[in-house]
């Protein structure tokens, strides 16, 4: 048996303070949709206990967390240690904090922490961890390779369940500088057995006897899609009189289209029945619901206020049921119900995407979620910018009747991944002198004047008055990149390519009033890369070229490069993300180049390497 040691040691007066932040966050969460939230983990960076600066330098305890050490007696393989003093060649540079964690390299050897927060449906979970390896004793890099797991999981009983792993091999890692490493758990569905449980994360060893793993700032981050609003979604009004019919043949906050056009009998609302009743719909979102005819013509529609946002993906969702009394034809040609996202162009309704249910199979005492989903909106869509529209569409014959509720509506957003000096404020050019610095801070600068570095670097935008001032720069400074076929500005990435995720790399470009690249054959062109490195070696993965020609001196204008999913077996799966500003061309030109951006999609289950066992 496994020695499991908790440290329990919560301050009473800390733990308030952290239940009253915790209440005030989740009122502003209320009151402001967010998409992202970070989960508080106890002792994250491993502070505590504190080690004595004039002793050992290491203690085998950590506060917090469950310490899973097949040294039974000693418990030699978990504990936290100081880090080294600054100019000590095994000091690791980018440390959260004084202190972090070892964990032996052997396998069966664990950290582990179950929290007060709960998996929740619709939500996503990042767990980050930073890593690197003991400079005295680093775990084996030879065949079999040590391995580190990341595991969420929850607790069945008493039973650990993991539920998502991702494996960290020892080759490569540094022993001076922490190395993020990402778990990524997609959407919780809420027929999923963790559904509602408290989260557990583990970081767990797996490999041989003898070496150390070095663990800091360990992050949990839950992104929830925002709600969009829509109006009466749950068919509460007009309020039916509960003692009269039972029925009312209007549908407030909802365009009704009723091929009966006299008495409208087709749309409307209704009370739920009694409790007792045959057909009572048990999980009905409040006491009403909607009820649509079945014969092809009758919809229920609504103009949103929102519109499609570019980069973001939307998912409609219905319950939808069937009338006990008067149901769809569940015989061919069986009935069926529409989904639809649309937008309008003038009046004209123009459809995006479309779901179609069958009658077969449905229940009329319980509604089933059904959903639509429209990929991220892209800028040359037509309906990008466009109000969102939404449609329940009836298509089959006359005589039956669809009962719905509970109409949600979510905008996925993609997650912005920091570049450093994105906008290029960096070294600061004195405003007194030249206006430009040969130098590009935070950036590889690939300058064929291997002298005087003269094709990178940093300027500052002109006066508002000059002819040549650039409007829409992002802050005061811009960089300069030389036109010919051989300079470049680039920049490997701490976050890595995850598999499932779509990744979008966005620069706002103009050239130079004075020296501007060659717009004559050849034209002089601007590259836009993703890449990976193999060991040395820069592999290009994909890469968007942009032309001089049309170009403004005095306004930026965004070009944008897209990388399709990554897939777990791509070779850059797991590999730091690198990206690269790339001049091709003729010598004696400039571009200016501005606010770099790189934009993550969410995961897509399909293709995400995480699994779920």
């Amino acid at each position: 048996m496994f020695k499991e040691i908790y440290h329990a040691r919560r301050k009473g007066m800390v733990h308030n303070v952290v239940n009253l932040f915790a209440l005030i966050f989740f009122v502003l969460w209320i009151a402001a949709p967010v998409m992202s939230a970070s989960i508080s983990i106890e002792n994250a960076s491993f502070e505590a206990p504190v080690v004595d600066p004039n002793g050992f330098g290491a203690t085998p305890l950590v506060d917090g967390w469950t310490e899973i050490d097949i040294d039974t007696l000693f418990s030699t393989n978990t504990g936290v240690f100081a880090n080294t003093e600054p100019n000590s060649v095994d000091h690791i540079v980018n440390a959260d904090g004084n202190q972090l964690a070892f964990l032996g390299s052997q396998m069966g050897n664990a950290l582990q922490q179950d929290l007060e927060t709960v998996y929740k449906a619709g939500c996503n979970y990042r767990l980050i961890v930073g890593v690197s390896v003991s400079g005295r004793f680093p775990p084996a890099t030879v065949e079999p390779v040590d391995t580190l797991g990341l595991v969420l999981y929850y607790r069945d009983a008493n039973d650990v369940v993991d539920i998502a792993h991702q494996t960290v091999e020892a080759t490569g890692q540094s022993y001076t500088q922490l190395q993020d490493f990402s778990l990524e758990l997609p959407t919780v569905e809420a027929g999923d057995a963790w559904a509602g449980k408290a989260i557990g994360i583990a970081l767990r060893a797996a490999g041989q006897a003898g070496g150390f793993w070095d663990l800091d700032n360990v992050r949990l981050i839950e992104s929830a899609p925002v709600s969009i609003a829509i109006e009466n979604a749950s068919f509460e009004a007009p309020v039916v009189d509960p003692n009269g019919f039972g029925a009312v043949p209007l549908v407030d906050g909802w365009t009704e289209v009723d091929i009966d056009t006299l008495s409208s009998t087709n749309t409307g609302v209704f009370t739920n029945t009694d409790p007792s009743s045959f057909d009572h719909i048990i999980n009905a979102d409040g006491s009403q619901l909607a009820f649509l005819g079945s014969q092809q013509g009758n919809a229920l529609q609504q103009d949103l206020a929102d519109t499609y946002k570019i980069g973001c993906e939307y998912r409609l969702t219905v319950g939808v049921s069937v009338s006990g009394r008067f149901p769809p034809s569940a015989v061919e040609p069986v009935d069926t119900l529409e989904l639809v996202f649309y937008y309008r162009d003038a009046n004209d309704v123009i459809d995006i995407a479309v779901q179609r249910i069958e009658a077969t199979g449905q229940s009329y005492t319980q509604l089933e979620d059904f959903s639509l989903e429209l990929p991220k909106v892209q800028a040359d869509d037509t309906w990008a910018g466009m109000n969102i529209g939404i449609a329940l569409r009836a298509a089959g014959r006359p005589g039956g009747f669809w009962d719905l509720d509970n109409v949600r509506l979510i905008e996925s957003a993609p997650v912005s991944i920091p570049i450093e000096n994105a906008s290029f404020e960096a070294p600061l050019v004195d405003p007194n002198g030249f206006g430009a610095v040969p130098l590009v801070d935070s950036w590889a600068e690939v300058d064929i004047d291997t002298l005087f570095s003269t094709n990178t670097g940093v300027f500052a935008n002109t006066d508002p008055n000059s002819f040549d001032h650039i409007v829409n720069a992002n802050g005061s400074q811009l960089a300069f990149l030389g036109s010919q076929t051989g300079n470049a500005l680039e920049q490997e990435l701490d976050s890595v390519y995850k598999a499932g995720c779509e990744y979008t790399l966005t620069v706002g470009v103009s050239i130079s009033s004075r020296f501007p690249p060659s717009f004559v054959e050849p034209v002089d062109t601007l590259e836009l890369v993703f890449y990976y490195s193999d060991a040395n070696d820069v592999v290009d993965i994909a890469h968007q070229t942009v032309k001089a020609t049309g170009l403004s001196y005095t306004q930026l204008k965004d070009f944008s490069l897209e990388l399709p999913t990554v897939q777990a077996g791509d070779a850059w799966a797991d590999i730091n993300i690198g990206i690269a500003l790339r001049a091709a061309g003729q010598p004696g030109g400039f571009w200016d180049l501005d606010n770099v951006r790189l934009i993550e999609s969410l995961p897509d289950q399909k293709a995400a390497s995480t699994v779920k066992e």
